[in-house]
């Protein structure tokens, strides 16, 4: 498993907020699965004015090639794994597509992060959930070894190992607990239908 670098891209800043960063992956060679349902254009449900569109292509070794593009023409490039614990789904996405007009220097020192997503449906609807990131700050606040992290001003990293990762997430599937509630993401080509049928 490669890790590469990343940066707050304009077109994913809102994703990266969202979610904490983890120098290690979620998922292991083993876990890795993969899902053609996933497959092609995706568009927020409830933003229909302007959506974020997420568009995963087929990549290399069962990984995925995912394109956030937000309101303006904005992108994002993601390299994403999906990958299977105890029956249940999540991605692990890690951006690499750093931009242009970025210093070598700048490059050389931004962080590789991993962001971890919940999947709980491909179909007709793929409802995905981020971490939540005020419940994971609290926890860590109050039980600080429970999983190994390091905190830089307002920004948290996770640094535990994949199995100390993975056994902290199945631990906190509860709801109100590691992952905030989901949201739902419909077919782009759908969503283009579905005006034309209400006239």
């Amino acid at each position: 498993m490669k890790k590469r670098n990343v940066v707050a891209v304009a077109a994913v800043a809102l994703l990266l907020a969202a979610c904490i960063p983890s120098i290690n992956p979620f998922y292991t060679d083993k876990d890795v699965v993969f899902e053609p349902k996933l497959l092609g254009e995706w568009q927020e449900k409830e933003k229909s004015d302007e959506p974020q569109i997420w568009n995963f292509e087929e990549g290399k070794d069962k990984a995925y090639k995912l394109t956030v593009t937000e309101k303006e023409a904005k992108q994002g490039e993601f390299e994403a794994h999906l990958f299977k614990l105890n029956q249940e789904y999540f991605l692990d996405i890690l951006a690499s597509e750093i931009g242009t007009n970025v210093a070598d220097l700048v490059k050389a020192s931004i962080i590789p992060g991993h962001l971890l997503l919940r999947v709980s449906q491909f179909d007709p609807e793929l409802k995905l959930a981020m971490t939540d990131v005020d419940w994971l700050d609290k926890y860590l606040k109050e039980h600080p070894k429970a999983l190994a992290h390091h905190r830089d001003d307002d920004r948290i990293f996770l640094t535990g190992e994949t199995a100390d990762l993975q056994s902290f997430v199945l631990k906190h599937l509860g709801e109100g607990e590691l992952f905030a509630k989901g949201g739902e993401m419909i077919r782009k080509n759908k969503a283009a239908k579905e005006p034309a049928a209400e006239k």
